[in-house]
């Protein structure tokens, strides 16, 4: 007969309390920066995302990334009393998130228009032939007035409610729970 251990099974469960939030939390995190991966989001059914309407530069680039900073953004904002809160603190977070459909103010600001040029490096190829450099000059610079344009941004959702997520979760916590009961 197998003789079963109360107070390592008590002291098990206590520090599972204690760093569970942490690595659900870090989960929760995965799983919301795995949607930039995936171009969409994992609700009831996967939803991708709606391609930009100009891709211009942009071409073949991932959709809601730029510099990387809404992605890298993504992080637990706090972690007190088994509580854990992940937000994204970039200024268009939410926009992107939830989308938007209104008109908004643009102030006034001043435009600068550049012209590409290339010169000389200094520097010569094995043939000889010296090597060019592309500079940007400023050619000109106008001033935009303040006005209002109208904005639709579609709905591009990376953080939110996910029934596969909250599975997940349900399953790590009890595979930690568990692992006090061998």
């Amino acid at each position: 007969m197998q003789k079963f251990n109360l107070k390592a099974t008590e002291r098990h469960f206590k520090s599972v309390l204690m760093y569970a939030p942490g690595l659900l939390g870090n989960e929760a995190v995965n799983f919301f920066t795995n949607s930039f991966r995936s171009q969409g989001w994992l609700g009831n059914r996967f939803e991708p995302w709606r391609k930009r309407r100009t891709d211009g530069k942009r071409k073949g680039r991932a959709i809601l990334v730029d510099s990387g900073r809404l992605r890298r953004a993504t992080r637990i904002t706090s972690n007190s009393g088994g509580v854990v809160k992940i937000g994204n603190d970039t200024p268009y977070a939410r926009l992107h998130n939830e989308g938007f459909r209104g008109t908004v103010s643009v102030k006034a600001h001043t435009r600068s228009k550049f012209n590409k040029s290339k010169i000389g490096s200094g520097k010569f190829t094995k043939k000889g032939k010296e090597r060019m450099k592309t500079i940007n000059t400023l050619s000109s610079t106008f001033q935009v007035k303040a006005h209002t344009k109208r904005m639709n941004m579609p709905q591009r959702k990376f953080m939110g409610e996910s029934p596969y997520l909250t599975a997940k979760l349900k399953r790590i916590l009890q595979a930690e729970l568990f692992k006090g009961l061998r």
